[in-house]
């Protein structure tokens, strides 16, 4: 199909479905930035959020992104699953918590902090971390430029914004009621987990140059030390710079769980796309789009067991690790695999015990 007709198709089917009603009465209405969307899924990178997001749009017929929330020329209607979407739930440096550099509380004034941080994200594109300013809106920059001064422009009003917004609380006068700071609303979040040590090996193999002992890809260095900067990322190994992002990112989606910001949870290896959705309120009589919640409900209760609906989702998206690298606890001692800690340190071993215990994994 010619690009210029898709994208009239686009503009037809997702911002102006009313001039093509009279064609199809039942014809889904435009969704806006603004209007509240049934599910949003946050997990880490490599907890498999590119399996989930496939699997309930191919097993359930859900309008499901991956790392995109714009509706206005993507069939994301239903939800999104993503992991800079928890950029929601982590807390803003130098406004919600101090940062401190070489264990010292850097004193600085505050919004200073975090404006340098918002820049260090969005001087430039870094593609391998899946984050674009357009996966959260339509805006102004032209789609013919991948980057520029228009979209750091963008993404710096975009991430300013998205930073910490699940964490506070508006009013919303058309609801009446309280509700979060962000500017997209989600029916239901949910927290996707994966065990901590399988995270890490992932991650190992997607962002070590040049195996475990390798150095870590620039720009996984750039998003954790803007997003965590009470680490010191970069004199870290590989192995300790996934762990100890693997660690914060979890805990920050854990506290927001405790604050009631976060709805539910899963464990991806034991959840099936039927059990995600009724986490996700698609079964509710209160969900956003009655059409979508009969679909899933057709699906999920007229299939018997043995439908992929039904089952245990199997990896199959994004094999980055596929036998390179396995980890065991003793692994993330410090000393191992490059660290520069001294030989034993179990600071990164205890915390990825912690938080493993906390995911209600085996942590043996």
């Amino acid at each position: 199909m010619p690009y210029a007709l898709y994208n009239g198709y686009l503009y037809l089917l997702l911002q102006h479905p009313e001039l093509i009603s009279f064609l199809c009465p039942s014809i889904r209405p435009a969704v806006k930035l603004n209007d509240t969307r049934q599910l949003l899924i946050v997990g880490t990178i490599s907890s498999g959020t590119s399996q989930v997001a496939r699997d309930l749009k191919n097993n359930l017929g859900l309008e499901i992104g991956h790392e995109n929330a714009e509706a206005s020329w993507s069939f994301v209607r239903d939800g999104t699953v993503s992991w800079f979407h928890g950029i929601r739930f982590i807390r803003r440096p130098g406004i919600d918590v101090n940062v401190k550099i070489n264990g010292k509380t850097n004193n600085a004034g505050g919004e200073i902090i975090f404006l340098s941080h918002v820049k260090d994200l969005c001087r430039e594109l870094q593609p391998q971390m899946g984050f674009h300013p357009f996966m959260f809106r339509d805006g102004i920059c032209s789609l013919r430029q991948s980057w520029g001064d228009c979209w750091r422009d963008e993404c710096e009003d975009i991430v300013k914004q998205e930073w910490g917004c699940g964490l506070r609380r508006k009013e919303d006068k058309k609801l009446h009621q309280r509700r979060d700071d962000c500017e997209t609303p989600f029916h239901k979040v949910l927290h996707q987990e994966r065990h901590p040590l399988r995270t890490i090996e992932s991650l190992v193999a997607k962002f070590c140059i040049g195996g475990i002992q390798g150095n870590v890809q620039p720009s996984f260095l750039v998003f954790a030390n803007a997003l965590f900067p009470q680490h010191n990322f970069s004199e870290m190994s590989c192995t300790e710079a996934a762990g100890y992002y693997v660690y914060e990112y979890n805990n920050a989606m854990l506290k927001a769980r405790e604050l009631g910001r976060i709805d539910d949870h899963f464990q991806v290896e034991e959840a099936t796309p039927c059990q995600i959705a009724e986490a996700a309120g698609f079964l509710e009589s209160d969900s956003v789009y009655n059409p979508s919640r009969d679909r899933v409900l057709k699906v999920c209760n007229s299939q018997g067991s043995d439908s992929a609906a039904n089952q245990v989702m199997k990896s199959t998206e994004n094999r980055y690790n596929t036998g390179l690298v396995s980890l065991h606890w003793g692994d993330l001692l410090g000393g191992k695999h490059g660290s520069r800690k001294k030989a034993g340190d179990e600071d990164l071993q205890k915390r990825i015990r912690r938080l493993t215990q906390n995911l209600g994994y085996d942590a043996k």
